[in-house]
């Protein structure tokens, strides 16, 4: 099995947290019950842009962390395994994106009498995306053969 190291992970998280947030688009659709095209791609956007971004950043924590200086007594705090992956880190991820859905509804003005996005459908996102280092290297055996073909700049 491939672990994760100091080294940046690009392709696959990148695939991961796309693949999640069309998830979370479909949840949304569903719930809002949108009949526009155009009212889908403006409420999707930014949800597939967060579940991208966060699970690059949640797979990559061991390479986030060797960009800044933490001082040794809270990577104590964080009980970071060899390979990165960290229940605290995970958990926080999980309730950043937690209040990124809270929030964009918040934000949009939606009330008790309007859409309301589900709660299992909220926490289904957020702990697929923050805890996509406990299961997105288990994917690399799979696709391991198609790592030639991607370029060498481009870290599967």
């Amino acid at each position: 099995m491939v672990t994760a190291g100091e080294n940046l992970h690009i392709i696959l998280p990148l695939v991961v947290g796309f693949l999640i947030g069309l998830l979370e688009a479909y949840f949304v659709y569903e719930d809002e019950n949108m009949t526009s095209g155009r009212e889908f791609v403006g409420d999707m956007w930014h949800g597939l842009l967060f579940c991208v971004i966060f699970t690059i950043v949640a797979t990559n924590t061991l390479f986030v962390f060797s960009l800044i200086t933490i001082p040794d007594w809270i990577q104590n705090l964080l009980f970071m395994d060899e390979v990165g992956r960290s229940l605290v880190v995970s958990g926080v991820i999980t309730l950043i994106m937690m209040t990124k859905m809270v929030a964009s509804h918040a934000i949009k003005g939606v009330r008790a009498g309007g859409f309301k996005e589900k709660f299992w459908h909220k926490a289904v996102i957020a702990l697929a995306v923050g805890f996509s280092p406990y299961y997105i290297f288990y994917l690399y055996d799979m696709i391991a053969p198609f790592a030639e073909f991607f370029p060498t700049w481009m870290p599967l």
